[in-house]
């Protein structure tokens, strides 16, 4: 079984929602009735995001107590994306829904 397959598969259980399993589609990889997810893996990830902006991000969050997240934005683009741990993200939704 291929390693991206497993992957999309630990993402579906880890945010409670059920991987799509159809290849060469232009719909998302896991089905959730919140969050629209699409799962990339590779075997790099480029080291200034995640070897720099994301250890930066975490060493000066963690001291405060407060959620790590990198801005990510492109060059002549008013797209603006927000990176974080998959448990710091799930964490901050879970405190969010006992608030209410």
């Amino acid at each position: 079984m291929s390693n991206w397959k497993n992957f999309e598969r630990r993402v579906a259980s880890i945010f409670g929602g059920k991987r799509i399993p159809v290849n060469g589609r232009a719909e998302l990889d896991i089905e959730h009735n919140v969050y629209g997810i699409e799962c990339k893996y590779r075997k790099v990830l480029p080291d200034w995001l995640f070897g720099n902006a994301v250890k930066q991000a975490l060493t000066g969050s963690r001291k405060k107590g407060i959620i790590p997240i990198v801005v990510i934005g492109k060059y002549n683009s008013s797209d603006i994306f927000v990176l974080t741990r998959v448990d710091d993200f799930l964490n901050a939704t879970r405190k969010e829904d006992k608030d209410e």
